[in-house]
Formats: C-alpha cells, sequence, structure tokens
C-alpha cells in the first residue's frame, strides 16, 4: 500500500491532482481511510454524516472551490489552498444538509417524473441534443441509484431556497431607499471612560466588607447523590483506619475523586458557587485543618469537605488577591462599576458645558479618539460604513445600541453628549463633522443591491438553519490525519 505522504490527492479527480501540483503531501487513497468504503467523514449534523464520496456533493463542493483557488490565488501556500478548499466544502455541505433536513420537515418533495427530466438533461447523457438512453444504461444499478438520489436532494434543496431567498423580489424604490441609507456620515470626538478605571481603593473596600469571597482555602471533598449516602461515608469518614483519600476515591462521584478528592487551592467565590446554600461558605470557612464539613447540597450531589490547612484570608498588600477582586467584580459586580463610570462620565460632560470636548479632556488629561466617518449602521452591516476605531475596542458593540446612533445623530455642533454605556466603557461624543454620502457609493448600492440582497439572505438562511447545537465539528482532526497524513 502507498503511504498516506506518497499518494497525493488520489480522490479520484485529475482536477484536483492538477490543483495543488504532483509535489505536494496531501490525501491518501480513498482505500486507506477506514471509514467506510470510498468515504471520508469529517463530522455529523443532527445525526446525518458530513463526508467525502467520490461523486458526492462534498466531492463536486470541493472540486468547484479548488479550481477557484487555482485560477484566483496561485500565490496561497498549497496546503493553504486544500485546508480552504475542504473547509468551504465541509461548511456548505453542512448548510445544505441543514436545509434539507428542514426540507423534509416542510415535507418538500419532488416526483420521480421530475428526476427523470433532470437525469435526461444532465450532460453526462447528452449526445448531440439528445438524450443518449444507451450511456445512462451502461451505468451499474448502484451508480444510477446514486444518481437518481443526487438529482432528487438537488431539486429539493433548490426548491427550498428558492422559496426562502427569492419569495420576494427589490423593487427599484427600495434598492434607492436603502441607498439613501449610506448617509448622512458623521464624524465625532469621543472620550472614553474604561470599567477597568474603576478605583483600587474601592475594590480593596469591597474586598474587605466581603473577605470570605476572597480567601483562599485549601479543600477535599467527596460527593455522593444523596444527603444519607454523605452522611453514612462522612461517618466512616470519622473512623480511625479509613483514609479519606480511599475512600474519595472508591464512593465520591465528582471530578476530584480520582485526586483522591482534594481540590486543592480555591477562592471562596468560586466554592460559593457550588454550594446551593451560599450560606455553607460560612461553615466551609470555620473548619479546623482536619475537620470534616457536615453533608451540604452542591451542583454535583451532596458533598463534604475536609480543611487540608488553614485558610489565607484576603490580603491588601497582594497584587494577586486583588486581581482576584477586581475580576470577580467585573463578572459579578459590574452595575456596581457601572454606576461608578457613568457618574465619572457625566460630571465630565456637564463640567465642559461652555466649551468643547477637546478642551475638556485637556483639562482633565484625558484621550480624544476621533472616529472616521459612518452614518446610522444599526448592527454593522456589510452594505455600510462599520462603527469601528481601533482606540475604541467596544465601540463595535455601539452599532447595536440604538441609544448610540440616537445620542451621536442628534447632536448638534459643539454640544458634549451625556454617557452612553457599552460592554465595557461609557463614552462622551461631540460632533467633528457631517458629510452626505459619497455619490459613488450611492450608485453602488443602488447598482448591486440584489446581488448584495441575496448574500444577505444567504448568511441569514444559513444562521436561521444551521444549528451549532447539533453540529459535531471534527474537520481539523479529520483533515490533518487523512488529508495531509500527519498522525
Amino acid at each position: 500500500m502507498k503511504s498516506p505522504r506518497n499518494t497525493l490527492l488520489y480522490i479520484g479527480s485529475v482536477v484536483i491532482l492538477v490543483l495543488v501540483v504532483v509535489t505536494f503531501v496531501g490525501v491518501p487513497a480513498v482505500g486507506s481511510f477506514g471509514q467506510g468504503s470510498g468515504s471520508l467523514v469529517f463530522g455529523r449534523y443532527n445525526g446525518e454524516d458530513i463526508a467525502y464520496r467520490p461523486g458526492n456533493f462534498f466531492a463536486r463542493q470541493y472540486e468547484i472551490v479548488a479550481q477557484s483557488l487555482r485560477d484566483s490565488s496561485g500565490d496561497l501556500d498549497l496546503e493553504l489552498q486544500l485546508r480552504i478548499a475542504w473547509r468551504q466544502a465541509f461548511n456548505r455541505t453542512v448548510l445544505r444538509t441543514a436545509l434539507l433536513q428542514q426540507a423534509d420537515r416542510s415535507q418538500v418533495r419532488v416526483t420521480e417524473e421530475r428526476v427523470d427530466e433532470l437525469i435526461a438533461m444532465d450532460p453526462r447523457f447528452q449526445q448531440n441534443g439528445r438524450f443518449d438512453r444507451t450511456a445512462y444504461r451502461n451505468m451499474g444499478n448502484q451508480e444510477r441509484f446514486s444518481l437518481r438520489g443526487f438529482h432528487r436532494e438537488s431539486e429539493v434543496f433548490d426548491l427550498f431556497v428558492g422559496d426562502v431567498l427569492t419569495g420576494s423580489v427589490a423593487s427599484s424604490g427600495e434598492a434607492q431607499f436603502v441607498a439613501g441609507m449610506a448617509g448622512p456620515e458623521r464624524s465625532f470626538d469621543i472620550v472614553r471612560f474604561p470599567f477597568d478605571s474603576f478605583p483600587e481603593q474601592q475594590v480593596l473596600a469591597y474586598a474587605e466588607e466581603n473577605a470570605e469571597l476572597f480567601t483562599e482555602f485549601n479543600l477535599s471533598i467527596v460527593t455522593l447523590g444523596t444527603r444519607d449516602e454523605a452522611s453514612r461515608i462522612r461517618s466512616r469518614a470519622l473512623e480511625p483506619g479509613n483514609p479519606f483519600g480511599e475512600l474519595a476515591r472508591t464512593y465520591s462521584r465528582d471530578l476530584y475523586a480520582d485526586q483522591s478528592g482534594e481540590i486543592g487551592r480555591l477562592y471562596g467565590y468560586e466554592l460559593q458557587q457550588e454550594l446551593l446554600d451560599p450560606q455553607d461558605l460560612r461553615h466551609v470557612a470555620t473548619l479546623a485543618v482536619g475537620e470534616l464539613s457536615e453533608p451540604l447540597e452542591t451542583t454535583s450531589g451532596w458533598s463534604f469537605f475536609r480543611a487540608e490547612s488553614e485558610p489565607v484570608p484576603f490580603d491588601s498588600t497582594q497584587d494577586e488577591m486583588i486581581r482576584e477582586a477586581r475580576s470577580y467584580m467585573q463578572m459579578f459586580e459590574q452595575g456596581r462599576i457601572q454606576d461608578f463610570v457613568r457618574r465619572e462620565a457625566q460630571e465630565f460632560a456637564r463640567g465642559g458645558a461652555g466649551t468643547d470636548l477637546p478642551t475638556a479632556a485637556a483639562g482633565q488629561n484625558r484621550t480624544v479618539h476621533q472616529t472616521p466617518f459612518f452614518p446610522i449602521n444599526y448592527g454593522n452591516l456589510q452594505l455600510f460604513t462599520r462603527v469601528n476605531v481601533p482606540g475604541i475596542p467596544d465601540l463595535q458593540d455601539a452599532a447595536y445600541r440604538d441609544t448610540f446612533f440616537i445620542t451621536a445623530f442628534s447632536l448638534d455642533p459643539g454640544e458634549i453628549s451625556e454617557p452612553v454605556m457599552l460592554r465595557q466603557s461609557a463614552v462622551v461624543l461631540s460632533l467633528r463633522d457631517e458629510r452626505e454620502a459619497d455619490e459613488d457609493t450611492m450608485a453602488y448600492l443602488q447598482e448591486y443591491y440584489d446581488s448584495i440582497r441575496g448574500q444577505l439572505q444567504s448568511d441569514e438562511v444559513e444562521s436561521t438553519y444551521v444549528n451549532e447545537d447539533r453540529l459535531e465539528d471534527n474537520f481539523v482532526r479529520v483533515f490533518n490525519r487523512y488529508v495531509l497524513g500527519q498522525s
């Protein structure tokens, strides 16, 4: 048998072989895949294999993408071309599978007469413009069966997608209206008040008020299914000669059983998240070294803990503990941080009344960010200039907040806005300039609106019908092993 690294792209098509050149290390022979007769399974969607087989949809899509890459991306690394071609073919097959499953649930059907018509129009059976019955009959029974299945599925797919994508036709008025949404465009001066500027003094105050949350514990655990079971095993753990670790390995049902029950060090707030009654944290915090807790209800069942060492209380001189407290507040006390930042931004905006934003910012030594021009582009649609400023990483989030656009596009020249809350900051804006949309942009949108609209609808179809939770994606592992021949 040829080795995988010498059997280049032997999957059934000379076209593929031409694409990647004979010197590239690539795909092993189909027979060596070991995943079924002549097939290579890259994953599953809702229980259905996403598989490459010579001549099937996946294989045809691969050939189409590979040919396109060869024609337009000759400067790409050959391995990268392979990866792109296989991945795009995989993605298209996932989408097709999802849509066919939806079509089946919607009871979209194709008659056998229609399948006959499609086969009669298949170029492989055309001879001087007429259907060549001999060529068709010379096919094997299995091949004819597969061909009918392919045409049947393709017609169902086309009918379903056609209904979804071409159910309505854009009018010239619609194209003109959408083109008009490209303007007016505005640019702004922006001052940002990030959440991570929340004062350390307030972090320390919160941590000291909630010291148990930021105390470090060193614990072991045994978890059982019921309180009675936990009580019984706890009683055995109190008897001489019954090592805690052995009982954990034998009876515990949590992730720490193989570690003899040892959790290791964790903060109080991490432990509290596992306790169904948060007040039980105080009980664990009072344990002496070697002492066992009462059975406590946790997210994994009923557990009892053993203290392995003295707790390490929160220490305001330890940078690591301060960082931990700040991280906790950013996750679980964000409202407190938001309130502080909003007040800070409001004071800045009101203090700047009667002057312009750059002057107010200079007075407080704050950075002013200048945005490019953009229109009211709610959702950052690809049709229009997107809301994006490198110095403000969460400004893209503003494109999904109507309050941002209402505030920004209601500003008069020289006016400083009220704060707008983003995902990780508050921002204050002032208008720099306004202009109408570029005429070339308007003309482009009107001329190509139908194709742009179709692409947007296609993207919407994919997001609507492909459920990521139903997809088992093994592409990387299978591609590396069976296509590149890497172990």
